[in-house]
Parts: C-alpha cells; structure tokens; sequence
C-alpha cells in the first residue's frame, strides 16, 4: 500500500472515536482546547446503525430502479424507427471552378460602393 491509503485508513480507523472528543467554540472557530472566553460544544453524535441501514436499502432500491430504466430506454430504442433521410443518395459532384476571363484594366475586382451623382458618365 502506498503512503496515501495508509493515512486514509487510519483516518476512517479513528473517525469512530472523534465524536467523544470535547470541542469549544472560540470565537468564529472550533478546536479540541480550551480558550478565554470560549464555549463547550455539543459535537454531533453519529447515526444509529438503523438510519445507515435504512440509507442501504434506499440506495440499492434506486440503483434496481434505473437498472431497470435502462433496460427500458434500451429496449424502446431498439424498436424505434430508423432516421428518415431526404435528400439524394450520393454526394453531389463538387462544382468545376469558374474559368478566369480577361480583366478590364482599371476596373476593381471587388465591388466598391458608390454614392449616387459622383460617377462621371463617359461621353
């Protein structure tokens, strides 16, 4: 066993006998001495085997049933229809690029937009 486990099975080990230890209450905070001015606290007493017993069976009745939701969800999509496709079956041919024509000299390749009336009209 690495060192890790060790420490956390000797902390479960003696979280049993942690509840007997006295705690005050200094301030804003807790701690197992005494200080000036502090109070005793009531440390909170572990559950009754009964309520852990009781928490066991609820938890295996809900793990019975999403078992059992499960097997229900597998089923109906088992038996549900197939997607329904539109379209064509095969992919469409890629388009053939547009051929280069000759360029006007001058005239830009992107559209520039122009206010009405500032355009001087050839004769």
């Amino acid at each position: 066993m690495n060192r890790n486990t060790t420490l956390a099975a000797i902390a479960l080990a003696t979280a049993g006998t942690a509840g007997a230890q006295a705690m005050y209450r200094c301030g804003n905070s807790y701690g197992q001495q005494p200080c000036a001015g502090g109070s005793e606290v009531a440390a909170i007493a572990p559950r009754p085997s009964s309520d852990m017993a009781q928490a066991r069976a609820a938890a295996q009745a809900d793990a019975r049933r999403a078992d059992a939701m499960e097997k229900a969800r597998l089923a109906q999509e088992k038996n549900a229809p197939k997607a329904l496709i539109i379209g064509p079956k095969e992919a469409a041919p890629a388009a053939a690029p547009k051929p280069q024509g000759k360029k006007k000299p001058g005239k830009p390749e992107e559209f520039t937009a122009v206010a009405p009336g500032t355009v001087k009209h050839k004769k």
